[in-house]
């Protein structure tokens, strides 16, 4: 892989912008800093993380998956017509954090695997080049090496960069990310690994070290599940999804018909466990009647099941997110230790 430096960020947000894909990138808006397509002069530098988790580029919080109507030949009969799938564009989405892309990566295993793939997920994550940005000041409630990140870590991305005053160091990670730096002017060759390396170990140093997860991961699934402190935990969480909506890992979600007399879509939305209506059955049947339950799954998902079904990686990638907006804070990580006593 290859390493670039750029003198002037701007210069460069023009010419990806300029590549025939759109640019997605970091935009503050009414205090808040969220992913969005802007023009490059509106993408900001000077932030912790995205208010909410870039999955949205890639798994929208709402999205129509198909349309149906009467088919007026064959009464009785519908025709159905997939929505979206040929109208993606192609993209450049800068700034994701390496916490972010990680999390990307975590969902991608679940969207692609050895048994299925989401068309949906797939088109959009598939045709974009993800530049990731080095978190070179991380913030107080950040614990990505925790959990085996890194604030420079490159899992998920093409392209990993870091500013340079006015300018960014650039490091190809993929055939993709290379592909997309070589067409574009600008670019002086050289110049990020080294610096990268000491930016890396300073930002490191600032983030509390690994949790000690072996034990959990190791121990039986009714081990874990049966352990004494989730009812305690479940008597301070309301089951307000906070948690789950902004966690860039969560991938529930429910699908839902909107119907008239003529026909309809078919809409995919962002769920949570944390409902009790995500588990009931047609039955009336709740095999997760209380809030006991609904917690234990989202703490054992993230942190026994997740790592079972994907090789140990862990399903928090330590953005801290719900850690800072939890009303009651209850904090992952306190509940990754009573997990593993």
């Amino acid at each position: 892989m290859a390493e670039y430096t750029v003198k002037d960020k701007l210069s460069f947000l023009k010419a990806a912008a300029g590549s025939g894909r759109r640019l997605l990138a970091p935009s503050s808006k009414d205090g808040r800093v969220r992913l969005a397509e802007v023009t490059p002069d509106r993408v900001a530098f000077d932030y912790l993380n995205t208010h909410l988790s870039p999955k949205d580029a890639f798994f929208p919080q709402t999205e129509k998956m198909l349309a149906f109507h009467k088919d007026a030949a064959k009464p009785g009969a519908f025709v159905y017509q997939p929505l979206g799938l040929d109208k993606i564009q192609p993209t450049v989405v800068f700034g994701l954090r390496p916490c972010d892309a990680r999390g990307l990566a975590v969902c991608d295993r679940v969207f692609q695997n050895d048994r299925f793939t989401d068309p949906y997920w797939k088109t959009k994550y598939e045709g974009a080049v993800k530049i990731g940005l080095a978190c070179q000041a991380p913030g107080p409630n950040c614990f990505c090496t925790a959990v085996g990140g890194s604030p420079f870590g490159e899992d998920g991305l093409d392209v990993l960069a870091f500013t340079k005053g006015e300018g960014l160091g650039l490091k190809t990670l993929t055939p993709a990310g290379d592909e997309f730096l070589k067409g574009l002017s600008g670019l002086e060759s050289g110049g990020a690994a080294g610096e990268m390396d000491g930016l890396k170990k300073a930002a490191e140093s600032r983030l509390p070290g690994p949790l000690d997860l072996a034990k959990a991961q190791a121990a039986p699934v009714m081990e874990i599940y049966n352990q004494p402190h989730w009812k305690e935990t479940a008597d301070r969480c309301l089951n307000c999804g906070t948690c789950t909506f902004f966690c860039p890992t969560c991938h529930c979600f429910d699908i839902q018909d909107e119907e008239n007399e003529r026909g309809g879509v078919r809409m995919r939305n962002w769920d949570t466990c944390m409902s009790w209506l995500y588990t009931i059955h047609g039955s009336g049947h709740n095999p997760r009647p209380t809030k006991t339950e609904r917690v234990r799954q989202r703490f054992m998902h993230k942190l026994k099941y997740i790592p079972l079904k994907q090789g140990g990686a862990c399903g928090c990638v330590g953005c801290g997110r719900c850690v800072q907006h939890c009303p009651v804070n209850i904090d992952i990580r306190a509940v990754a230790v009573d997990m593993s006593k």
